[in-house]
């Protein structure tokens, strides 16, 4: 069996993209590399988490710990108060997506719900008590599942921080 070379590969468009694609990488990982610097990239883990949580931290002034894989909690506020940070990317109509924590007893006080569009603008901003997550959210074998819809949508007990009606 012989080994598979690019000079094996007969198309030629295959390695237009390819080298496209090595472009992009680089330019990718260099913005990757300039996220860091900014404080913004805090771990490996895709862009949209880190992003929504250094952009909240930013906005409402809460401090996010040292530790980026701290347990129950991703940012704190000057009384204490503890949030858990999840961000969902949602199309233009935004009818129902759902926000999964991994541990709803893990020691947080509010849940904070960010919706992006794909190119990370923000749509919305919601903060929800740990109490009311609970009684709307549902549990699975390994997660829990708070699911915006239109039922929770109209519940007064979940605050609008922030939210765009039209783009």
């Amino acid at each position: 069996m012989n080994d598979i070379t690019l000079e094996r590969i007969e198309d030629r468009d295959f390695e237009t993209t390819l080298e496209l694609a090595q472009d992009i990488i680089k330019c990718y990982l260099s913005a990757r590399d300039a996220l860091w610097k900014l404080g913004i990239l805090r771990s490996e883990r895709m862009l949209q988490g880190d992003f929504a949580e250094w952009m909240v931290s930013k906005m409402f002034g809460l401090k996010l710990p040292s530790n980026t894989v701290q347990a129950g909690f991703d940012a704190e506020d000057d009384s204490g108060r503890r949030y858990q940070i999840k961000s969902r990317i949602v199309p233009e109509n935004i009818e129902h997506t759902a926000f999964d924590i991994t541990d709803i007893e893990a020691d947080f006080d509010f849940l904070i719900c960010v919706f992006f569009t794909e190119q990370f603008v923000v749509k919305g901003i919601l903060q929800v008590s740990r109490e009311v997550v609970k009684e709307l959210g549902s549990q699975t074998k390994k997660k829990f599942s708070f699911r915006w819809n239109r039922e929770t949508s109209e519940d007064s007990r979940i605050k609008r921080l922030y939210w765009r009606t039209t783009l």
